[in-house]
């Protein structure tokens, strides 16, 4: 399956989904330069056989380490290798790797070609496509990020086979998020699946390739995140918070936004009318897939802060995004700091 995002000004970043992907990343620029997560040597030597790359760096990625001295690595690395402007950087690894070697690519030189081959499954569904790149600040997460969309993003299910539960426990947020704001087949599917044993993935290559439309279904209608695309943070302006308030690696990024989902669609319940049995289906997901669905004790005057780091956040406030109903996103500004007090006390304690 081939999608595409198109900007106005005829830049196109192809997302191909399935195990033909080579051929198209091999024609991509005349020299190219690999850097991969530092756990996956065994995927980057299939890489390399598949295409071919002048150099490669094995890089040590997490959230604590998606960081301006990691970047600085990478800034270092490409120098070292003579890199020019029309050098191709390939990104091969999770959310995090790719964010980083994106925003290198986006920085350096005023902007390098760049293909992501992301290997987990948030970043199948959501972190690698649409062009977001970042690295995270000590205020917040992403707060130093560009938008620069790869050439072409590689979704190929075999670099699932090896995930730990863990990494598929990360990225179910987002499949959650896309199914809340789109509805529809999605939503309905999700009852019914269980986290994959082994190499046995067929139940969710469908699953995996619907969240991927619609990321890019949203993203074409709204590249620089003005408008629509804003519907793809439901769930992350608590998510993020409790991310950087808890200290990155604490809580999962799939954790994190499904906390971040329950005090949404709550929030969403008092203020604009949503069936709590939305919520009470969410949380069946969550236990199901071993997520938790408690909040963890917050001191509160210090997370209403964290909150306004948030990269979404404006002069006049935040801009949250809401459910009327399964598939109907709305944004609604200034929510009071009383009610999320009271949300978050209530998924504390409840």
């Amino acid at each position: 399956m081939e999608l595409e995002i198109t900007t106005v000004q005829q830049r196109t970043s192809k997302i191909l989904i399935g195990d033909g992907w080579a051929k198209s990343a091999g024609a991509v620029g005349a020299r190219r330069v690999l850097v991969f997560d530092h756990h996956l040597p065994q995927w980057a030597a299939e890489v390399r056989r598949l295409v071919p790359v002048d150099a490669a760096l094995a890089l040590p990625v997490s959230e604590a380490e998606k960081s301006l001295h990691t970047l600085e690595t990478v800034y270092q690395w490409l120098g070292e290798q003579g890199v020019t402007r029309d050098v191709v950087v390939v990104a091969l690894g999770g959310g995090v790797l790719t964010d980083l070697v994106g925003f290198a690519a986006a920085t350096y030189l005023r902007g390098l070609r760049w293909i992501a081959i992301p290997t987990t499954l948030l970043a199948q569904v959501d972190a690698a496509i649409g062009g977001k790149v970042a690295v995270n600040t000590a205020f917040g997460k992403n707060l130093l990020g560009a938008f620069h969309l790869p050439e072409i993003v590689a979704v190929d299910l075999r670099f699932l086979t090896t995930l730990p539960l863990l990494e598929w426990r990360a990225g179910l947020g987002e499949v959650i998020k896309s199914a809340l704001i789109r509805g529809g087949w999605l939503y309905e599917a999700l009852g019914h699946l269980t986290l994959p044993e082994g190499p046995f993935l067929s139940e969710w290559e469908p699953v995996i390739a619907e969240t991927a439309r619609i990321k890019v279904d949203i993203v074409n209608q709204d590249l620089y995140e003005s408008g629509p695309r804003m519907f793809l943070n439901l769930g992350h302006t608590v998510g993020h918070a409790l991310e950087n308030y808890l200290g990155y690696g604490s809580l999962t990024h799939g954790e994190a936004v499904g906390l971040g989902t329950l005090a949404t669609l709550r929030l969403s319940e008092l203020l604009c009318g949503l069936p709590e049995t939305v919520r009470d289906t969410v949380t069946g997901w969550l236990n199901a897939w071993g997520l938790p669905t408690r909040m963890p004790a917050l001191d509160f005057d210090t997370f209403w802060r964290q909150l306004h780091r948030d990269k979404k956040a404006r002069s006049e406030g935040l801009t949250w995004v809401l459910l009327e109903a399964i598939g109907q996103p709305v944004l609604v500004k200034n929510i009071s700091r009383d009610t999320v007090h009271q949300v978050l006390c209530e998924l504390t304690s409840g």
